[in-house]
């Protein structure tokens, strides 16, 4: 039941001449027309990647859930794993259209600034971004949250799942792959699933069941599973809703030698 998606976010920004001159030009005429300004809007975001500092490197991941206003201005939440580190908080920043169908998103985290630039669809909704803080590789998908409440019972159905990420085995030096698929049955906040893994190569099947607890009146919760074998995982977990009904959920673990960002998607 690990995972790990695609990731995003930190710093190095560009410049307003750099956007305007001869080497941008080619690229200005291939997407020019193409673009809206960046759409006010709720948006789920799901990153994974790495910190490079020195000689040695820490994986990184986090969910986002976050609000483009008016004005530019912009609001969220984030929960995010450094290594074995959790931490959580919220935030305001800004976006601005940089380039054709290019925004540059700015946030004030509780621990420091980051810097992340997005690429933009035609109506001007973020769908990738790219961290751009110097020392980083890290990616993220954004997904349109539609309005209203959550609820558990949202996910009511099937919900499938492909899936990468990262294990520490216990003495171990580092983080080795892993790859998940998953097949999950829900009704009323209850799960019932079938994950077939790949752990460093070694090939496995579980069965598991679990629950999710929301919080009163947003789209967070904490998800606990257990497995045929009796084995625990604890995830975060972000229902992204839609126009009828959950389009899925993204989930980020929280156990510490398992690093893993998924996104869920209700059949």
């Amino acid at each position: 039941m690990s995972a790990f998606t695609v990731s995003a976010l930190t710093v190095t920004a560009w410049s307003t001449a750099a956007i305007g001159s001869a080497s941008a030009a080619p690229r200005q005429q291939a997407t020019s027309g193409a673009c809206q300004v960046p759409r006010q809007g709720h948006y789920a975001v799901m990153a994974m990647g790495t910190l490079v500092a020195g000689s040695g490197s820490t994986p990184e991941a986090r969910l986002i859930e976050e609000r483009w206003l008016a004005g530019g201005a912009l609001e969220g939440r984030i929960v995010e794993r450094l290594g074995s580190e959790l931490r959580s908080g919220t935030y305001r920043g800004s976006v601005q259209l940089v380039g054709p169908c290019l925004a540059q998103v700015r946030r004030q985290l509780p621990w420091g600034s980051q810097l992340s630039e997005a690429v933009l669809d035609s109506r001007g909704r973020p769908l990738y971004s790219l961290d751009r803080g110097s020392g980083t590789v890290i990616t993220a998908r954004w997904l349109p949250m539609a309005s209203g409440s959550c609820q558990a019972a949202d996910l009511n159905g099937v919900v499938l799942s492909s899936q990468v990420g990262l294990n520490r085995r216990s003495g171990a030096q580092g983080w080795s792959p892993n790859a998940v698929i998953q097949r999950e049955q829900w009704r009323d906040g209850r799960v019932q699933g079938l994950a077939l893994s790949s752990h460093g190569g070694v090939g496995d099947t579980a069965a598991y069941s679990g629950r999710l607890q929301l919080e009163p009146n947003s789209c967070w919760g904490d998800l606990v599973e257990r497995d045929a074998r009796g084995v625990d995982y604890t995830y975060r977990a972000l229902i992204v809703p839609g126009r009828n009904g959950a389009r899925g959920y993204l989930y980020l673990q929280r156990d510490a030698n398992d690093l893993s960002v998924g996104w869920l998607v209700r059949d």
